[in-house]
């Protein structure tokens, strides 16, 4: 998928820098261009991942359920939950959007009345604000800092809740064949009703995405992605190429998918 997006992205972007290459204002067509060519990616990395994820939970569904699937189950798949797929990838995207809104919002808002304060004795000498001395002025800093922090920290900590508990949702749309709002809904409601199993889950795909992150550092030689020389050549980062971690990390997400379809599949009662 993000080779196939490359090669979609350059496609669509050669035609733009033509156009501004041969435009007597290139800025008025490179701007729009672009910011067109980013829209148009972004809607073809949704339309992508969800006909992707659609085959892909058919496949899951029959190995779970049947024990067994044929590569024939990926384009039942994409037929049979292309929408639904696309329209709970659509409502998370919106409800993750809408938490960081929330979250650069309220940052805007404790950042803004600090700003305010130093701004005009910055501009009545012409010259860069001046570095705050004594007390109050610290303090004031200080306190912007730490309540940005915990903006975020909330904000991150409803993200993350978010996540663990809809992570079922895609399992719920294929094993109860219902649509996007419900397998949602569906969602919540196992998470509640199996916590433990559904935190521990998360952990074991933590801890196994961190090993493999801690053993194949973004791979070694000289330039490797976990950088050279002594700083990144640890574990087996010198004798591992970089394209064995994103197997091993494709491995894990693969795996972890089929678990999470099994173990949706026996808590709800529908295995065969």
């Amino acid at each position: 998928m993000p080779t196939a997006l490359a090669l979609a992205g350059l496609y669509i972007f050669g035609p733009i820098l033509i156009a501004t290459a041969n435009a007597p204002a290139p800025l008025s067509v490179l701007m729009p261009g672009t910011i067109v060519a980013i829209a148009a990616i972004v809607i073809l990395a949704f339309l992508a991942y969800a006909y992707v994820l659609a085959g892909w939970a058919e496949m899951n569904k029959n190995a779970a359920l049947r024990g067994r699937t044929l590569f024939n189950d990926f384009w039942v798949g994409t037929k049979a939950y292309f929408g639904r797929i696309l329209v709970g990838i659509v409502v998370l995207a919106i409800i993750y959007l809408v938490l960081v809104i929330v979250g650069l919002a309220a940052t805007f808002v404790v950042i803004l009345p600090l700003v305010m304060h130093f701004l005009p004795s910055g501009m009545a000498t012409g010259g860069l604000p001046p570095i705050p001395q004594g007390m109050p002025e610290i303090s004031r800093i200080v306190a912007a800092v730490g309540n940005t922090v915990g903006i975020w920290l909330v904000i991150l900590t409803f993200v993350g809740l978010v996540f663990l508990f809809t992570v079922f949702w895609v399992q719920s749309a294929a094993i109860d064949n219902v649509g996007a709002l419900r397998a949602l809904g569906r969602s919540i409601s196992f998470v509640k009703n199996n916590f433990m199993t559904t935190l521990g889950i998360a952990a074991l795909y933590i801890i196994a995405t961190g090993f493999t992150g801690a053993i194949f550092p973004g791979g070694g030689g000289g330039g490797g992605g976990g950088g050279a020389g002594a700083a990144g050549g640890y574990g087996f980062s010198l004798v591992i190429p970089a394209p064995l971690q994103a197997i091993f990390r494709l491995l894990i997400t693969t795996f972890f998918m089929l678990y999470l379809f099994v173990v949706y599949a026996e808590k709800t009662g529908k295995t065969g």
